[in-house]
C-alpha cells in the first residue's frame, strides 16, 4: 500500500491535494479499465489510508491527450467538485493535473451487469440522489440511460459515475433546464421500469413515455463511450 502524504497544489484554485502526479508515478497502481483509443486509462491507486479511482490521459498519443483529455478531465472534475455532499456521487475528487483525476473508490457492479436482486429501496435512492444532483449541483447528467453509468454498491445502495457529459443548469432558460432534467429522469425511469415496473407508479410511466416519443429529436450527439471507471472491484 502506498502511503505517500505528498500534497499538490491545484493549479486551478491553489488547494491542496491528496497526492501528485509524482506520487501515482511511483506507485503502485492497479489496472481497472483500459478503454478505447479516445478513453482514459482507469486505475486504482492507494495514498492517504483510501483507495482511489484515476481516469489519466497521460498515457495516450499526443493529440487525444491535449485535446480530448485534457478537455475531458477539466470537465468531469468540475462538475464532481459542484456534487460534493451529493449523496450518491463520487466522493474526494480532485484534478491531479490536466490529463488526470481522481475520486474515491467504492466497490460495485454497474447496473448493466448486475445480475442479483435489487432492495426495494435502489431506485427510490437513485432518484432522490438525481433531484439532488440538479437541485444542489446544478448540473444535468444526460447519460444514464448507459446502465454501466450507475454502480450497484455493495451494500446495495445506487452511485452514479462518469460525468464527461454533464452540462451546467446555470446558463439554459427555464424549459430547457426542465426540459433537461426531465431527460435525466427518464433515463433512471427506463431501468426502473425493466427491474421492477410495478413500482414506478402512473406519474413516473408517463414522464418515461413522453420523453421516449421525443428521444429521436435529441438522441444523436458525440459520445466517445464508457470509460468503465471502476465499476467492479478488482
Amino acid at each position: 500500500m502506498t502511503t505517500s502524504t505528498t500534497l499538490q497544489r491545484d493549479p486551478a484554485d491553489g488547494r491542496r491535494e491528496p497526492f501528485s502526479r509524482a506520487d501515482l508515478e511511483r506507485g503502485p497502481v492497479r489496472p481497472l479499465h483500459e478503454g478505447r483509443w479516445a478513453n482514459a486509462v482507469v486505475c486504482t491507486y492507494e495514498s492517504g489510508g483510501h483507495r482511489w479511482v484515476v481516469k489519466d490521459f497521460r498515457t495516450r498519443s499526443f493529440l487525444v491527450r491535449n485535446l480530448i483529455g485534457r478537455l475531458l478531465v477539466r470537465r468531469e472534475s468540475r462538475g464532481l467538485v459542484k456534487l460534493a455532499g451529493v449523496h450518491g456521487a463520487p466522493e474526494g475528487a480532485f484534478r491531479i493535473d490536466a490529463f488526470a483525476l481522481a475520486y474515491r473508490f467504492v466497490p460495485g457492479t454497474g447496473l448493466r451487469r448486475f445480475s442479483g436482486e435489487l432492495t426495494p429501496e435502489f431506485f427510490p435512492a437513485l432518484e432522490r440522489t438525481v433531484l439532488e444532483m440538479h437541485a444542489r449541483g446544478r448540473i444535468v447528467h444526460l447519460d444514464m440511460r448507459n446502465a454501466d453509468n450507475i454502480l450497484v454498491t455493495e451494500s446495495g445502495a445506487p452511485m452514479l459515475l462518469d460525468f464527461q457529459s454533464h452540462l451546467g443548469l446555470g446558463w439554459m432558460p427555464g424549459p430547457l433546464g426542465r426540459f433537461a432534467q426531465r431527460i435525466d429522469l427518464a433515463a433512471i425511469y427506463k431501468h426502473w421500469a425493466r427491474r421492477s415496473p410495478d413500482t414506478m407508479g402512473p406519474e413516473r410511466t408517463a414522464l418515461l413515455d413522453r420523453i421516449n416519443r421525443l428521444r429521436p429529436l435529441w438522441a444523436v450527439r458525440g459520445y466517445m463511450g464508457s470509460s468503465r471507471d471502476g465499476r467492479h472491484a478488482p
